[in-house]
């Protein structure tokens, strides 16, 4: 007679969101979490996944690198120095850890051995922060000639306002980057867990203005603001499903 076996696997997921420049609180949690007995499994961009094993302790490390034409070579490159790659998610990032002993330097769990590697990673999220800066611009000019209409008025403020939130996150986060470049400390200038409430709460009071516009008034601004908001809410489901291990 078979005997059953029960599956001992443990595993959880958590939901923690990390602004690109906030990386290191991110490597601070996945070692945090590592020194409880929780091993990363994936780091997504909106989740977590985790598996016991208290058997050992992992020091983390993130890489942003979008650019990579050979995935093989670049992983050999940081295997070599003894770090083990644990996922890459769909926006550029790549994490990396490497079991701990503490008899070893503090230099020994850092990726970037030199001021110049890390700075040109730094860099290459600059220039993606300069590049929301132009998406959040056209999209203010766009917002303005809705809050000129007279059916969707109060929804172009709505819109505005999560422009202007957008807006204030990327300056601090290339005001964070700049200041690291100096070889100063990031400082988070706002709680990251509130900004990203605040901006949820907005985007669903913004949909439901739109519904009774459009149940109202049958507004075609309403009906696109809609249709571009779910297809935003879908690309951001999706990349949150796609951000797992591969």
């Amino acid at each position: 007679m078979m005997k059953n076996t029960k599956n001992t696997k443990k595993t959880k997921r958590t939901v923690k969101m990390f602004a690109a420049w906030d990386y290191e609180f991110e490597e601070q949690e996945f070692n945090r979490m590592s020194e409880q007995g929780w091993q990363l499994v994936s780091g997504g961009s909106f989740s977590q996944k985790y598996e016991y094993d208290d058997s050992v302790v992992y020091r983390y490390q993130l890489d942003y690198n979008n650019d990579v034409s050979d995935m093989t070579r670049y992983e050999e490159t940081f295997r070599d120095a003894g770090w083990e790659r644990v996922n890459s998610t769909l926006n550029g990032w790549h994490v990396f850890r490497k079991a701990y002993d503490p008899a070893l330097p503090q230099e020994e769990y850092e990726i970037y051995t030199d001021d110049q590697s890390r700075n040109e990673m730094l860099k290459r999220w600059r220039r993606v922060c300069y590049i929301g800066f132009g998406m959040v611009l056209i999209n203010f000019g766009n917002d303005l000639r809705i809050l000129d209409t007279s059916d969707a008025g109060f929804i172009g403020v709505g819109l505005m306002l999560a422009c202007g939130m957008t807006f204030g996150m990327l300056i601090a986060g290339v005001l964070n980057i700049n200041r690291m470049l100096g070889g100063q400390k990031n400082k988070r200038p706002y709680p990251m867990k509130f900004f990203i409430i605040m901006l949820f709460l907005l985007l669903v009071a913004i949909i439901i203005a739109s519904a009774f516009v459009l149940l109202q008034e049958g507004s075609y601004h309403a009906l696109g603001l809609m249709c571009g908001l779910l297809i935003g809410a879908v690309i951001v489901a999706v990349a949150a499903v796609l951000s797992k291990k591969k």
